[in-house]
């Protein structure tokens, strides 16, 4: 269907066609009620009988209509028109993120990250309005001249908070395959951090020039979405920084529990990784955590060590007989009774030391035990005076605003602990000084703890030269990433255009976090647009009060038109819908209709009575004000004449002078109503 120079809703004039996606073309049109340029979106002749792209069509309209963003295109109208299904929108210079990284290939890190972050911005006000994207890829991302991303083709989103339908099979799946995520690739449910995985790949292609996995077929790149591992982004371009490696492979993990939860964690990273290139943004966890399970060593039994005391070796004797003679006997007897009183005393002494060795044994044993039992006592002892402390109530002071050292020396003493449980900047409180506490002061509680947030005193960011650059960016830049206020002061400047930041309060100087920057924005002329209105057909009252309501000059000239009425604006300088300034000059044509007025002398009346000779008679005549004309030239009227007749033709009146014989005989006011 040819539809170049058609007239959709009796409004958007087809001018031609900018562009093709897969489910429809797209044209640029104007549209003649505002007199503007916006992008028409056509749904293909072949689906447009088919009620599921229908619906997906109009689908696409209700999801971007519905978000207000300076980095998502904005939806003007939607509507069929003799089964044509179309979508109005903001025309954008026809330059995709794809178009752009084919040009100059792999992006600088810092253009990747802030490129990014103006994508992860749109993702996330998408995402509070419960809308999945589900086709974020380079060639939805339309960049214009000052790099500001605009997302569009919201075609495949998906409402979160509605009943919708999962297709499983990749030949159904609608999307780009290569900015799959693992779970869509599987057909699986989507949410936010699909959204986050896609941005990841396209961030990996804006820092490498390349895509992370390619294949021959749209199954195996899928496969290797939900199978393979990334090459790291570092490894195929080094130039990429340490901060964005580790941000896009975070954003590409397989498992949805170890990506970004959404689009405002991304964001935080990001900005981070803007300000520290080099630094480790995404903290890795220790792989033994407290509480995990761990694998101990056996315990075997030559871990442990013996004290075994010595037992004294106990002597044992053996008493012999023998025959012999007496003297022999006598000898063993008394050699045996010798030995045995030997033995005797021995052991009689054996035991002395030994029992001595006892009581010193008992003797330590007891003093031993008099000092577990005295450590004992007085560790009970001191057990129930830390209860007792532990469970008196204090009331808790209030440290705000005090010397975070101090304060721990001071409240030491008095037996209560302040621990810091943050530490941030702070414009209000001076480095080291204490921002806030809890509990609050004047709570009453048994815990004698105050943990408290420790100020690291003013944060000093430095302010980018904004100057030159279009309002909306350098907002974003000063905002969004240095985390400034910015104050637009509007400025009229012929020479700059609208919306250009012509200067900044400061630039390239350390300002507090926080604080407020000042920018002198352009507005051009400072006239505001004004649509000229038609007022053909209106009295000149009623048209001028209608320019002028509007801030326009009017000027008034006129014309004659026979077939319009008298009085009626019949021509204005500019068409209806036209575009103007306040201030600028239209003139209008108002319609005048000559008249023509007989004049009917009596000579009698001109001489004063009867006409006794011929007289020469001259009529002049100033019509409507203007200069003095004959309008009947000097003639001479016989006495047997009664009358002189003559016409005069003007707008409203005329004032004639009849001169007899050279002499004014009568001035008087004729009208020509």
């Amino acid at each position: 269907m040819e539809i170049v120079g058609k007239l959709l809703a009796n409004r958007y004039e087809i001018i031609e066609k900018i562009g093709e996606g897969g489910m429809a073309y797209v044209y640029k049109a104007r549209c003649r009620l505002l007199n503007r340029y916006v992008a028409v979106k056509i749904l293909k002749e072949e689906y447009s009988k088919d009620e599921t792209f229908v619906r997906r069509f109009r689908a696409e309209a209700q999801s971007a209509a519905s978000l207000t963003h300076a980095n998502i295109v904005s939806v003007y109208d939607v509507g069929t028109e003799n089964d044509i299904n179309y979508i109005v929108m903001e025309l954008l210079e026809n330059k995709t993120l794809k178009d752009y990284i084919e040009e100059h290939g792999a992006l600088s890190s810092d253009l990747t990250l802030k490129i990014a972050a103006q994508i992860a911005s749109a993702l996330e006000t998408a995402h509070r309005a419960h809308i999945i994207h589900r086709d974020i890829k380079p060639h939805n991302i339309i960049l214009n001249k000052n790099l500001v991303a605009k997302v569009t083709d919201f075609g495949i989103a998906k409402i979160t908070n509605t009943t919708s339908a999962t297709i499983t099979s990749f030949g159904a799946t609608m999307g780009s395959v290569h900015y799959f995520s693992p779970e869509h690739a599987k057909g699986g449910y989507t949410d936010e951090k699909s959204d986050i995985y896609s941005l990841g790949v396209v961030m990996y292609e804006m820092a490498t020039g390349k895509l992370p996995f390619d294949g021959e077929t749209p199954v195996s790149v899928a496969l290797k979405h939900i199978q393979e591992e990334p090459l790291a982004p570092s490894i195929v371009n080094p130039s990429v920084s340490p901060a964005l490696n580790q941000i896009i492979l975070k954003a590409m993990k397989k498992s949805t529990t170890e990506r970004y939860q959404n689009a405002t964690e991304l964001l935080t990273d990001i900005s981070i990784a803007l300000s520290k290139p080099n630094g480790m943004i995404v903290k890795n966890t220790s792989s033994v955590e407290a509480g995990a399970t761990q694998v101990i060593p056996t315990i075997s039994p030559d871990m442990y060590t013996s004290n075994d005391n010595a037992i004294p070796n106990i002597r044992t004797r053996k008493t012999s007989t023998s025959s012999g003679s007496r003297s022999s006997y006598a000898r063993d007897m008394k050699y045996s009774q010798e030995n045995l009183n030997k033995d005797d005393i021995e052991d009689s002494e054996f035991k002395k030391k030994n029992k001595k060795k006892n009581l010193i044994i008992v003797g330590i044993l007891v003093a031993i035990l008099i000092i577990v039992c005295t450590f004992f006592g007085i560790k009970m002892v001191n057990k129930m005076n830390k209860d007792k402390e532990a469970n008196r109530e204090v009331e808790i002071p209030n440290v705000v605003g005090k010397s975070f050292d101090e304060i721990v020396k001071e409240y030491k003493e008095k037996g209560i602990e302040v621990l810091q449980d943050n530490e941030e900047y702070d414009e209000k409180q001076e480095a080291g000084h204490i921002i806030s506490q809890r509990p609050e002061a004047g709570t009453v509680t048994k815990d004698k703890k105050i943990y408290v947030v420790v100020s690291k005193g003013t944060k000093l960011v430095e302010v980018s030269d904004v100057t030159n650059k279009d309002f909306k960016v350098a907002k974003y830049e000063l905002e969004d990433t240095k985390g400034f206020k910015v104050e637009r002061v509007d400025v009229v400047n012929e020479k700059i255009a609208a919306g250009i930041v012509i200067s900044q309060e400061y630039k390239n100087e350390m300002r507090p976090a926080g604080s407020t920057i000042k920018l002198n924005v352009s507005v051009g002329d400072g006239k505001k647009s004004v649509i000229m209105p038609s007022v053909l057909g209106a009295t000149e009252a009623e048209a001028k009060k209608s320019l002028e309501d509007r801030k326009l000059t009017v000027s008034v000239k006129t014309g004659e038109d026979k077939s319009k009425a008298n009085g009626v604006v019949i021509a204005q300088s500019y068409p209806e819908n036209q575009e103007l300034k306040e201030g600028d000059l239209v003139e209008i044509t108002i319609n005048k209709l000559l008249k023509t007025k007989t004049i009917i002398l009596k000579m009698s009346d001109l001489l004063g009575g009867k006409q006794e000779k011929d007289a020469k008679v001259r009529v002049e005549a100033s019509v409507d004000g203007g200069p003095t004309n004959n309008v009947f030239n000097e003639q001479t009227i016989p006495v047997t004449q009664s009358t002189i007749s003559f016409d005069i033709n003007g707008y409203n009146n005329a004032k004639i002078t009849i001169y007899v014989d050279g002499s004014a005989v009568s001035t008087r006011t004729e009208n020509f109503n």
